[in-house]
């Protein structure tokens, strides 16, 4: 992620030849924006029937043992981490998302866009 972000403010930074990047392109992080839609997506699934191809992907764990070395990082480990950084637990979340604007709510809360600051 730190990575993307950094080559996102270098593009913006040869584009715009200025410094202060966010202020005068009004554009977010790229981090930000992968954190965002990710917690919109999971909203989405988590409102899906129970049956449902996502919300069974989401539920998954493959069998088997997995190679030596690190652990791949699965989508859905990045975003429960995400939400233990933003202090909210996996059931409140599935609770939550239940109500879409109470989500979406929750979602703009929590990854703020240029616009919704300015508010």
């Amino acid at each position: 992620m730190a990575k993307i972000d950094a080559f996102h403010n270098r593009c913006l930074r040869k584009i715009c030849r200025i410094l202060d990047l966010y202020k005068k392109t009004s554009c977010n992080s790229a981090v930000l924006e992968i954190k965002r839609r990710r917690l919109r997506w999971l909203g989405h699934v988590l409102r899906m029937p129970q049956d449902s191809i996502p919300k069974v992907a989401l539920r998954w764990t493959p069998p088997g043992k997995r190679k030596r070395g690190r652990p791949k990082m699965t989508w859905r480990q990045s975003v429960m981490a995400e939400l233990k950084e933003m202090g909210l637990s996996w059931g409140e979340a599935q609770a939550s998302a239940k109500d879409r604007t109470l989500w979406r709510s929750i979602v703009v809360a929590l990854c703020p866009t240029g616009d919704e600051e300015d508010k």
